[in-house]
């Protein structure tokens, strides 16, 4: 059922979803780290393990926090090591040929009964109408929640729960969308002048009078957990 409450910061509904306090986590698609901190320092959890597959090594590691550089389809983690694993708009940038093995790791690290938290955008909105103008997802976000389901069918995880949210997003500028969004070194190649001038068109549409501008994502929420011996029989 969608409640389409608004939630700017995303750890209101990871912690609405899961319980974090004591557990061992996994944030998967880390990034710099600092949401790993977060959970960390704000929801009581015994330790946070960060994994990416670009460079941590700028990640600052801490007390009940590390870094490790590794891939959803490979996870450099132990059997049964994690209690949570916690997925924000990292499951379609899995390769898509992975996604079904990414799936058996978080099932191999979790300890049973342990969840998976997993947020994903919804290929709908205006803040997607803007953003697939230079960097469409349609495809990787539709194998992404195919491969959920693959994984459901074939009962390496279980839904738990399901809702949705609203992600508001605000730009001071065209400027701060461009900075943010379109300078990214892996994008520098898609960016051509025709582009340039379509988001200008479609940023201006939605611009305030005092140039800025407010966007939305939808938000798909999946609380999964892994069957334990007695759910399985």
């Amino acid at each position: 059922m969608s409640d389409l409450q608004h939630h700017k910061d995303e750890m209101i509904p990871l912690r609405r979803a899961v319980a974090l306090e004591g557990r061992d986590v996994l944030d998967l698609g880390c990034g710099g780290g600092g949401f790993a901190r977060r959970i960390l320092a704000e929801t009581g959890a015994a330790s946070v393990t960060g994994v990416d597959t670009g460079d941590v090594a700028a990640n600052k590691p801490g007390q009940g926090v590390r870094f490790l550089t590794g891939a959803a389809q490979a996870l450099p983690l132990a059997d049964a090591s994690m209690d949570v694993v916690v997925m924000i708009k990292s499951l379609h940038h899995v390769p898509i040929g992975a996604m079904d093995k990414a799936f058996d790791e978080l099932a191999r690290v979790l300890r049973p009964g342990g969840q998976v938290y997993i947020c994903e955008p919804s290929y709908a909105g205006d803040f997607n109408d803007i953003l697939k103008i230079f960097h469409d997802e349609g495809v990787e976000r539709a194998a992404a929640l195919k491969a959920l389901d693959r994984a459901q069918a074939r009962g390496v995880l279980r839904l738990e729960g399901y809702h949705d949210y609203i992600r508001p997003l605000h730009f001071d500028s065209l400027e701060q969308f461009r900075a943010n969004l379109m300078h990214l070194p892996w994008l520098k190649s898609r960016i051509t002048p025709q582009i340039e001038n379509r988001v200008a068109e479609k940023f201006a549409a939605a611009a305030n009078a005092d140039g800025s501008a407010d966007f939305t994502s939808q938000m798909l929420v999946f609380t999964l957990i892994k069957p334990n011996e007695t759910n399985n029989q």
